[in-house]
Parts: C-alpha cells; sequence; structure tokens
C-alpha cells in the first residue's frame, strides 16, 4: 500500500528521492508503524522534505479509509 500511495502522489513531491527511499526501507512493514514513521519525519525534517512526508501521509491515509 505505501508503494502505491508512493506512485499516486509522486508527480508532486520535490525530494523525490528521500521519499522513496523512506518507501523502499518501510515497504511491507505495519500501517501503523509506517503511519508513525511517517509523523516522526515531519516533526523533524525541515523545508520542502515536511510538505513531501504530509503528502505522503495524507494519501496513505486516505487509501486506508477507502479500504474500510
Amino acid at each position: 500500500m505505501l508503494r502505491k500511495a508512493f506512485e499516486n502522489v509522486a508527480p508532486y513531491l520535490v525530494n523525490i528521492g528521500a521519499v522513496r527511499e523512506f518507501v523502499d526501507n518501510n515497504e511491507g512493514k505495519d500501517v501503523e508503524y509506517i503511519i508513525s514513521e511517517l509523523e516522526k519525519k515531519i516533526s523533524t525534517e525541515k523545508g520542502t522534505l515536511v510538505t513531501d512526508y504530509k503528502i505522503l501521509l495524507n494519501e496513505l491515509k486516505k487509501m486506508i479509509n477507502t479500504e474500510l
């Protein structure tokens, strides 16, 4: 699901390499864990990277809500 969320938002990301690395490192992990890690990144990173992680997190949450 994380990979699909990334693919959906990739055209809107500025720091696509950093976000892709996050996806590669966390793909297949528990969704709650991924959300927690994204929230940590959002609170610790700076600039456009924060926005990129927020975009990914919002897309992931949207996909989760759609599945329910």
